[in-house]
């Protein structure tokens, strides 16, 4: 088996460092290459929040539209022949909850404004640079994000960036046409409004407000127009100025769908299962009453998930005749919203929830089957759909919406992972739609579909490293290492590996960690999985949890740190990173392609090499 050194004797490769320009552009060759041999393409997920920042612009937070991103970021992501970036949800968030999945409502997070331009002449200097220096001369540098210092500051450059914008010329009529284009959102910014007066969720906001858009009858109807008209006069500068930040937004949205096709490293949205809080406040009758949305009792959650999401009314998604109901064109606006910012399509949060999703009764503390259970196969007999009917809204409402912006089937991500019901089978067979094998969650890399995307673990899970030390130092695992080793020492071989070599080495990966972590993204190359993805805790080998379910604190704070390229080569020459050249050269070896592109992989052996040593 052939097994790359990792001594530098007697070699005159320069090690211990990143490579040269030279070597750099032997790697990046050889390594697209590769990749086009394969059939492979590969992402890294990087949620705006942690991305990079040069020190000197380094806000607290990260934002892809960032000229870090922009101008250092994507070349560097483009050498190591990455294709695609998947970010997270992109809708505005919550005061005071830093999750992506659980959006206030379905204008952009604001988060992802870059201060930095907005304090150049891209914008008229409309954020004073002393502003935005003493903001980054106040940030906690530790490689995580301080949610409630980053609200406070970006509110007060904001604030700052817009009263500067009222007394300028600049773009002027580009936001009065802006504002023309995009008057359904007034109501998002009315929401925003009432949510800083009550500091509370909208079911328990006093009178009229609690139903400012579903009003119940005349008198209420009456009662709320005269309402929103006073919002609307007394807080005219508030919704302008939420408005503003919803423009800059769609200028840096356009300019990093631009620099995409420059450079062909596409941004990939991610649409959350959950209804937007502004959505359910704004069409309340629209949504089943006294139900959420969430996932049933199982192996990672004995008593289910209860995730609070309201889960529209069937009755509403389509109407008698099959064409869309009120609820199904707020869907297809979402998706519509989404596939037009995004260049390079679009990961569906939880498939299952568009398709056969479980329900379960609020009030109630426990779920039972009596009070909870898949609304469309077996909690309602009302609501019970016939096998055909289950892809609907797939077909007519996310399908349609990615062909409406010249996309199809292979955009799409599906997030399939745990229980897959039988009507969700079905519908993933009957549209060839991708899943998502998850290695970490047992899912054998051999066995994975060609469609589906492969990766060690996302954002929920633990990182490659905690993984890896869990099972090696953890004796109730023991099993699973064998199992696990017992078939990646076989599935990663040579072609014409011996029985005594893949013996060999499947008691290395059962005794050394690094050589473990190394097989693990091994495992993506050589599995028929057309599509990578690398989540970026993976990526940089930084070894921490981003999310766990079931928590609150200390998740989606984690940050790639400001010297990322470093700290990459560092990681990989300590075998925390995955080396892309030894892997791919792996995957050749492994479909015996190395016999008739001895070049190839001779550049590639002298690459990981160079990535590999201290």
């Amino acid at each position: 088996m052939k097994i790359i050194s990792l001594s530098n004797e007697n070699n005159k490769l320069n090690f211990g460092r990143k490579p040269s320009a030279k070597e750099m552009q032997i790697y990046t060759s050889s390594l697209n290459k590769g990749l086009e041999l394969l059939n492979k393409k590969i992402d890294v997920i990087i949620h705006n929040s942690a991305a990079p920042s040069i020190p000197s612009e380094n806000t607290g937070i990260g934002s892809l539209f960032s000229r870090t991103t922009q101008e250092f970021l994507i070349p560097f992501l483009k050498s190591h022949g990455i294709t695609g970036v998947q970010q997270e949800p992109n809708n505005l968030r919550k005061i005071g909850d830093p999750s992506p999945y659980a959006p206030e409502s379905s204008a952009k997070n604001i988060y992802m404004i870059p201060l930095e331009k907005l304090a150049s002449s891209k914008y008229g200097n409309i954020l004073p640079k002393k502003v935005f220096n003493e903001i980054v001369r106040n940030v906690k540098d530790d490689g995580y994000v301080d949610y409630k210092q980053v609200n406070k500051d970006f509110d007060k450059a904001l604030r700052i960036a817009y009263a500067n914008f009222k007394k300028g010329n600049l773009l002027k009529p580009e936001f009065e046409e802006y504002k023309k284009k995009n008057s359904g959102s007034e109501k998002n910014a009315i929401y925003r409004v009432l949510q800083n007066i009550y500091n509370k969720g909208w079911e328990d906001w006093d009178g009229i407000d609690k139903r400012l858009f579903s009003p119940k009858n005349a008198k209420e109807i009456k009662t709320a127009n005269a309402r929103i008209n006073q919002i609307r006069k007394d807080y005219k500068d508030e919704i302008d100025y939420f408005s503003f930040q919803q423009f800059i937004l769609d200028i840096e949205n356009k300019d990093s769908n631009n620099l995409a096709a420059k450079t062909g490293i596409k941004i990939i949205g991610d649409s959350p299962v959950a209804s937007p809080a502004a959505d359910e406040w704004i069409n309340q009758d629209l949504f089943l009453k006294g139900k959420a949305i969430g996932c049933p009792p199982d192996y990672f959650s004995k008593d289910g998930q209860r995730w609070g999401f309201k889960y529209f009314n069937p009755d509403f998604i389509f109407n008698p005749d099959g064409t869309l109901g009120k609820a199904g064109k707020i869907l297809k606006e979402k998706y519509d919203s989404f596939f037009a910012s995004f260049s390079g399509g679009l990961r569906i949060d939880h498939l299952i929830g568009l398709i056969d999703p479980f329900i379960y009764t609020v009030k109630d503390k426990k779920m039972t089957p009596a009070n909870s259970g898949r609304i469309y196969s077996l909690f309602s007999g009302k609501y019970q759909k016939k096998e055909k009917d289950f892809s609907n809204i797939i077909e007519k409402i996310v399908l349609q919406s990615a062909k409406d912006h010249g996309m199809g089937k292979d955009e799409l991500i599906c997030e399939d992972l745990g229980e897959k019901t039988i009507p969700t089978q079905k519908v993933m067979k009957k549209l060839g739609l991708s899943g998502i094998s998850l290695t970490q969650f047992g899912d054998r890399g051999a066995k994975a579909s060609e469609n589906n995307v492969i990766m060690v673990g996302s954002h929920d899970n633990a990182s490659v490293i905690e993984y890896t030390n869990d099972l090696f130092d953890n004796p109730s695992r023991k099993q699973e290492l064998l199992k696990k080793t017992g078939y990646l020492a076989k599935d990663i071989a040579p072609a014409d590996a011996t029985e005594k070599e893949i013996k060999e080495y499947r008691k290395n990966l059962r005794t050394n960690k690094k050589s473990f972590i190394e097989a693990n993204f091994a495992e993506l190359f050589t599995s028929p999985a057309k599509r990578i993805q690398i989540f970026f805790s993976d990526f940089w080998g930084m070894g921490k949890t981003y999310n766990r379910p079931g928590t609150r604190e200390g998740n989606w704070i984690l940050r790639v740190e400001n010297d990322f390229e470093n700290n990459y080569y560092r990681a990989v020459s300590e075998g925390k990173a995955p080396n892309l050249a030894k892997a791919v050269a792996t995957a050749l070896r492994q479909r015996g392609l190395d016999k008739t592109n001895p070049e190839l992989l001779q550049n590639l052996d002298n690459s990981a090499k160079i990535l590999s040593s201290k």
